[in-house]
């Protein structure tokens, strides 16, 4: 898919199991979002964004917190050795669990991108570090 075709359209994600779509979707929903989140970063503050570690971790965080609802959509694979990790219905209900939580995490992430103290951070850091040399 191309940038313009990334900007306007959410992924598909696939997955095997029927009862797992609705949880596919949401997470192409955030796929998505996450590539408006950088898209937008990288524009407005275009070279200072290499200087912007704030802005950064929270993009990595973010993505971090993706790949591990990938891997979950894809693989239906029970990681537990329990004989009850077997039974479909047991493995369903672990697996729309872990992706609701991981989705309110991968949100709440992306919501930190533009509603955080950073600016306030920055400021004091500034403040702190332009009278640390006067103090002598």
């Amino acid at each position: 898919m191309n940038r313009l075709g990334a900007a306007i359209r959410i992924p598909d994600v696939p997955v095997q199991s029927d009862e797992l779509r609705s949880f596919a979707s949401q997470l192409g929903r955030i796929i998505w979002r996450f590539n408006l989140a950088v898209n937008r970063a990288l524009i407005a503050y275009r070279e200072p964004i290499l200087d912007m570690q704030l802005v950064q971790e929270r993009i990595a965080d973010a993505a971090r917190s993706s790949l591990p609802q990938v891997a979950s959509s894809v693989d239906g694979t029970p990681k537990c050795k329990h004989p009850a990790a077997t039974d479909p219905r047991h493995r369903t209900r672990a697996a729309e669990l872990f992706l609701r939580q991981s989705f309110r995490r991968a949100r709440r992430l992306l919501g930190n991108l533009n509603d955080n103290e950073d600016r306030a951070v920055l400021g004091t850091a500034n403040s702190v570090l332009s009278h640390a040399g006067n103090d002598d």
